[in-house]
């Protein structure tokens, strides 16, 4: 595949720069290897504990006996009918594996989760319309809490990076607060929802963070229509909260046949004063490119290719 750059078009009036990886496609040298880590939730308030599984792609790098090399972690959380799987077919790894074969993005561990709570039941369901009981807060049969942001925190993190060689000392709290730097959160569509989600409600214990195809709903149902007053208020209260907290998002959408609302929020959201627009994490905090791709999780390891570039650094 040509590698193809597309300029800021009619779209938007900022400049948006998206690269495709012209390894995609390819077979790649170096592979990575997928490990599944279980885990068990009580956050939902309902006295259940719950028995999950993330998976977590290792980097071909990765060698579990060198404890003198550190990794970064990034997270994703998957969109609307998926599950934490979808990157473990062969043809879906390969672009993961891509990501990090040519040696232009530096390996990190990353980690696939979900909202549902059993994506083994009710399988046809979650298949065609996503709507079985999860804890994003968009269940439409029955109120679920919105506690998915404390599963990651509490449940997620320590099973992972306590288990692999990262920069997570131990399971505490304020252990969890001082390794953000090495952390990101990123997520497709629903699951952008969530990383957007992320970001106002767990913004100290993660500093990277990559929205891919979908606007914020300000903790509201998709459905909401938003001032663009709601919208700004909801992404910048965790920097105004915690303006000593270094943080960079690069959010990612496709066009003509995609999310459109998501650009129209970032027309006006990456104007505020709260933020710099840019891809220098060291003078910016907030970039946005387009593409051309129409809307499938199987894009994201193309959307990594441009943020990973920039995340982390």
């Amino acid at each position: 595949m040509k590698t193809v750059i597309h300029p800021a078009g009619e779209l938007i009036d900022f400049e948006t720069r998206f690269v495709e990886n012209p390894a995609i496609g390819g077979k790649p040298e170096k592979v990575g290897h997928f490990e599944r880590v279980d885990y068990t939730t009580d956050v939902y308030e309902d006295g259940k504990t719950y028995q999950k599984y993330c998976n977590v792609y290792l980097p071909w790098c990765y060698d579990p006996e060198d404890k003198t090399r550190k990794y970064n972690v990034m997270y994703y959380q998957h969109g609307n009918t998926c599950d934490p799987d979808i990157f473990t077919e062969p043809a879906a790894k390969a672009t993961l594996d891509c990501l990090f074969d040519s040696g232009e993005i530096e390996p990190c561990i990353m980690v696939f989760t979900t909202y549902y709570f059993d994506v083994t039941k009710d399988v046809e369901i979650r298949r065609t319309t996503g709507d079985v009981p999860a804890g994003d807060g968009n269940y439409g049969g029955g109120f679920i809490p919105a506690n998915f942001c404390k599963e990651v925190v509490q449940d997620i993190i320590p099973a992972v990076e306590l288990r692999y060689n990262t920069w997570l000392r131990d399971g505490s709290d304020e252990a969890i607060r001082e390794a953000r730097d090495y952390r990101g959160f990123s997520g497709y569509s629903r699951g952008c929802v969530c990383t957007w989600y992320m970001l106002h409600n767990e913004f100290e214990y993660f500093r990277w963070y990559a929205p891919m195809s979908c606007m914020t709903t300000a903790g509201t149902s998709i459905r909401t229509k938003l001032s663009k007053a709601q919208v700004v208020d909801y992404l910048t209260a965790p920097m105004k909260a915690h303006p000593e907290l270094p943080f960079f998002i690069y959010a990612s959408n496709g066009y003509p046949n995609d999310v459109m609302p998501m650009t129209e929020q970032m027309k006006y959201v990456t104007k505020d004063p709260v933020f710099s627009y840019g891809q220098d994490p060291e003078k910016n905090n907030i970039y946005f490119a387009v593409s051309d791709f129409s809307h499938s999780d199987l894009y994201a390891p193309y959307y990594f290719y441009n943020s990973l570039k920039v995340l982390f650094s």
